[in-house]
């Protein structure tokens, strides 16, 4: 979770005994990341097409929301072998450890949770209360306020090809396909405003082992099949062109544009090279040299022929690579961002790679209290949070700003349901 700091003191408090005394190995160099810097990153990532005050509101509240997470027993840990820029604490045990506590703190304070239910349609009845019904033992469901936290539309291939495109009909999910996308059309039904870029979506270059799609608990496999080391080598697709610049940015600031533009490439596919010299200094996880359809070949048309890659334009790419050229990606705007790198000391590492789509970018409109709008005004007893919010993305995305907007959109979601419960009467 990307959250902003000034104090060391704060980073250490999160973390488990036995590592704060290594906070500032931890750190490595790092004193503070300002909610300037973060918005900078955030805006500078993600384009132009987006909730701005949402998203300075979600900065503005991040270092408070991670506070009162750890309060409810929420914790942190070192982020193992670091890329450069990488955020450096992470939720102990991963998404499944922070949910994990979360389900145990909701059901010790007497909440009660309904599987193998999903929600089919939302309606608005005489007297204002929402009436849920679905499949499964829960419904019907009737309450005074909703909070909708259904995530996006990855999960539907019907509204993938309607929203992205053809091409994405077919793509592997890094998470589960439960996520349909009918909380969220029943919510426009219902007449909540939309937001966010509906034709974008967050993906990330991931392993070709990579299943169609991961079931709760599953997620450390998509961890481990995680190909963020690209800026150390270069990323090439089957026609051996470079079509991204591997080095404009810290990986996790540009994992998910790379996954992006992957799964426009022919055959949906692209390659990672790497030479020696970074094998050679251990700079790679673990996952690139124990992937079993990554090769290690003497030469650079030995990789392109056992990968069929286009071999003499792998090679005039690297080539121009060598020779110091930087405008080597056609249509790349930041031209002035680019490190020249070489690759030029064998064996290589070829790694193949596809794109994993993790959740979709449109969803509803929100204020900064999580409240739908509709014709911009908030619906009574209505709220969002996650990824079924709209507006927090256009084009690339800052890595960890998901989970943080999420959870500071769903404390504030939970305490207005709340408080709107308590002032009609109901639940």
């Amino acid at each position: 979770m990307r959250f902003s700091w000034r104090e060391t003191s704060y980073i250490a408090n999160l973390l488990r005994d036995s590592d704060r005394d290594r906070v500032d190995e931890i750190l490595a160099g790092q004193t503070e990341y300002t909610e300037d810097q973060y918005l900078d990153d955030w805006l500078r990532v993600s384009g132009g097409q987006v909730d701005v005050p949402l998203i300075e509101s979600i900065i503005s509240r991040s270092n408070s929301t991670i506070a009162w997470m750890s309060e409810f027993g929420q914790s942190w840990a070192p982020r193992p072998n670091p890329l450069p820029g990488d955020v450096p604490v992470i939720l102990d045990g991963g998404g499944q450890g922070l949910q994990n506590r979360n389900f145990s703190r909701f059901e010790r304070l007497g909440g009660t949770v309904f599987y193998d239910s999903s929600v089919e349609d939302i309606e608005v009845a005489a007297d204002g209360r929402y009436v849920l019904r679905g499949s499964g033992p829960a419904f019907p469901v009737v309450c005074h306020a909703l909070v909708l936290a259904s995530g996006g539309f990855e999960g539907n291939a019907r509204m993938r090809e309607r929203h992205l495109g053809a091409q994405w009909r077919d793509v592997k999910l890094r998470g589960v396909p439960f996520n349909e996308g009918a909380p969220l059309e029943a919510a426009v039904a219902l007449g909540a405003d939309t937001a966010g870029n509906w034709r974008n979506c967050h993906t990330t270059p991931q392993g070709t082992a990579l299943p169609d799609y991961m079931m709760p608990g599953q997620m450390h496999k998509s961890h481990g099949l995680a190909r963020y080391a690209f800026p150390r080598g270069i990323v090439v697709n089957r026609d051996g062109r470079r079509f991204f610049d591997e080095s404009g940015d810290y990986s996790n600031l540009s994992y998910v544009t790379l996954g992006q533009r992957i799964q426009e490439q022919p055959g949906r596919i692209a390659f990672q090279i790497f030479d020696n010299k970074v094998v050679r200094a251990g700079l790679l996880p673990d996952g690139y040299l124990s992937d079993p359809a990554s090769v290690v070949v003497d030469s650079i048309e030995e990789g392109a022929g056992r990968l069929a890659i286009d071999e003499e334009n792998l090679l005039d790419e690297i080539r121009r690579l060598n020779n110091g050229g930087v405008d080597l990606v056609p249509g790349e705007r930041d031209s002035a961002t680019r490190t020249p790198k070489r690759i030029d000391t064998p064996p290589y590492l070829f790694t193949p790679v596809v794109c994993g789509l993790t959740f979709t970018y449109g969803g509803l409109s929100v204020s900064t209290d999580a409240e739908v709008r509709s014709g911009e005004e908030p619906i009574s007893g209505l709220f969002a949070a996650g990824e079924i919010v709209g507006g927090l993305y256009d084009q690339g995305y800052p890595g960890g700003t998901g989970l943080m907007a999420g959870a500071v959109l769903g404390r504030s979601a939970g305490r207005r349901a709340a408080e709107h419960a308590v002032r009609t009467g109901g639940n």
